[in-house]
């Protein structure tokens, strides 16, 4: 009788059990940045932690065809599927933060949350262009003038597919975990729009606009980070990155 007893409660326990779910975290890197520009973060992740880099296709060699952002995405979203099932989360920084957050909007059901690190945002160059449009064309002008010639069709395919979206800015799926990295740090001598004091402001906008469905979302901004957040503050991005599962358990 004791040994029947004993085998009832353990066959309870056991379909009562709660599946223990592996952690996948995978990484969108910012525009024309390799797998290896989250090397300093990585080493501040859980061992126990699936890390998913990469190189995007259309930099990952020389004279490889602009891919646009669409495609990107479907990239992105190719690298999830054989991870189903396990507890998966994005993180994405600038414009990996631009797609993360459209994988985001149309495959909710994939992911458990985001993390996103001073990320573009699909309305940005149309309000910016709206304030200033004229240092908007300057900006363009000189950037292209430091990009490297492998990036520079990649940015003109950017920029007008950016120029061709609409001037709203549509917040994130409201049940999805969301930690937002935003930089309040203000330039001594302003390069780009961004970095002037109206840049800064409508920077700011944006992210709070990403968030404003959020039922959960946690918006560090700091005058610490630069526009890379993982590499000034590893540690508090991994941070931020655990936290975030934690809350959702």
């Amino acid at each position: 009788m004791h040994k029947i007893i004993h085998l009832c409660l353990l066959l309870i326990l056991l379909l009562s059990a709660r599946p223990v779910l592996a952690t996948v975290v995978v990484f969108e890197a910012g525009f024309g940045q390799t797998a290896q520009s989250w090397a300093p973060l990585l080493k501040h992740l859980p061992a126990d932690y699936k890390v998913i880099t990469y190189t995007r296709p259309s930099i990952a060699q020389a004279n490889t065809k602009p891919t646009s952002i669409a495609e990107d995405v479907q990239y992105l979203i190719s690298q999830l599927k054989p991870f189903q099932g396990e507890q998966i989360v994005l993180v994405g920084h600038s414009y990996g933060g631009l797609i993360v957050s459209q994988v985001a909007e149309l495959t909710p059901e994939l992911i458990d949350g985001v993390v996103l690190l001073e990320p573009t945002v699909l309305s940005q160059r149309r309000q910016f262009k709206a304030i200033d449009s004229r240092r908007i064309a300057a900006d363009d002008k000189l950037m292209q003038q430091y990009l490297p010639a492998h990036l520079l069709a990649q940015y003109q395919l950017l920029i007008q597919q950016l120029d061709d979206a609409a001037i709203d800015t549509y917040p994130l799926p409201a049940q999805l975990p969301v930690a937002l990295f935003t930089s309040t740090r203000r330039a001594a001598d302003p390069l780009f729009f961004e970095e002037t004091e109206q840049g800064k402001q409508q920077w700011l906008a944006l992210h709070q606009a990403l968030i404003s469905n959020s039922e959960q979302a946690w918006h560090i901004r700091s005058k610490q980070i630069g526009h890379h957040p993982h590499k000034d503050q590893p540690a508090l991005v991994a941070q931020a990155i655990t936290e975030l599962l934690s809350h959702k358990n």
